[in-house]
């Protein structure tokens, strides 16, 4: 674990990526005021960052609001290499959608949020669609409990210690107790079914990918409650979903052999 007091951070580089995260929602452009509200920094520091970006290519400026530029895609491009979990993944998805009828992604664990790093979407596009990079909370997803459970119980100890656990409809699990009893059931079964948690109508079923025991993603079906059940979940895309993250896992560790060696030993 990187020591949080370190001498070795540079500051002005932490700056500058909370100013590109000030980006991740789907606003549009944002003047230096937007962003140095966002971030908590004064207007002449975002304002110095932003035209650094813009020195470089990363960002550029109209009307006195300011953007991303496509450049900005080069800084994620060593993370989908044809090695990756993405990459690596993506054919089985599309196997996974075909057979399903219905949407697949893969989420990985940041603190209490999950990152979509991947997605492959059914003909029928599901309502407030997820976009890749973008983040989820845990605690109201399938995908999130999945990884959630994989955690040693220090490690959920210090998650939970300052998780906010948000209210996003009447089915949201908001008290850490609670969670920690449905993590329970989750890391015994191997598995989480998500009824309108994180949105009304929406349902998903998630189970994690896993590696030597340690989960190195999830993979989860996103649905709504007009083509899927709680059972239909249960009894027909849970299989499913625990075939291809077993094939996702294989492939995955067979291209990266360097990353499980220590393990294999």
């Amino acid at each position: 674990m990187l020591d949080e007091r370190s001498r070795d951070r540079i500051q002005s580089i932490e700056r500058g990526v909370e100013v590109l995260r000030a980006f991740n929602d789907r606003q549009g452009p944002l003047s230096v005021a937007d962003i140095a509200a966002r971030v908590d920094l004064a207007r002449p520091v975002v304002r110095r960052i932003l035209l650094t970006f813009a020195h470089l290519g990363y960002a550029e400026s109209a009307g006195g609001l300011w953007s991303l530029t496509p450049r900005i895609l080069e800084l994620g491009s060593g993370y989908f290499a044809s090695s990756s979990l993405p990459e690596i993944s993506y054919g089985y998805m599309v196997d996974l959608v075909e057979r399903t009828g219905e949407t697949c992604s893969i989420g990985v664990l940041d603190g209490m949020d999950v990152i979509h790093v991947a997605r492959v979407e059914d003909r029928r596009p599901l309502p407030d669609s997820v976009r890749i990079g973008n983040r989820l909370p845990a605690h109201a997803t399938a995908i999130g409990k999945v990884l959630l459970a994989r955690l040693s119980d220090a490690e959920l100890d210090d998650v939970l210690a300052t998780a906010a656990l948000e209210k996003h409809t009447p089915a949201t699990v908001t008290d850490a107790e609670r969670l920690r009893a449905r993590l329970v059931g989750v890391r015994t079964n191997q598995y989480d079914i998500s009824m309108e948690e994180l949105h009304p109508g929406q349902v998903a079923a998630a189970v994690p990918i896993l590696i030597d025991g340690r989960a190195v993603g999830g993979l989860a079906v996103s649905s709504t409650t007009v083509r899927e059940t709680e059972e239909s979940l249960r009894e027909v895309i849970i299989p499913v979903l625990f075939a291809t993250a077993a094939d996702i896992a294989s492939a995955y560790r067979n291209a990266n052999p360097q990353l499980f060696r220590a393990n294999a030993r």
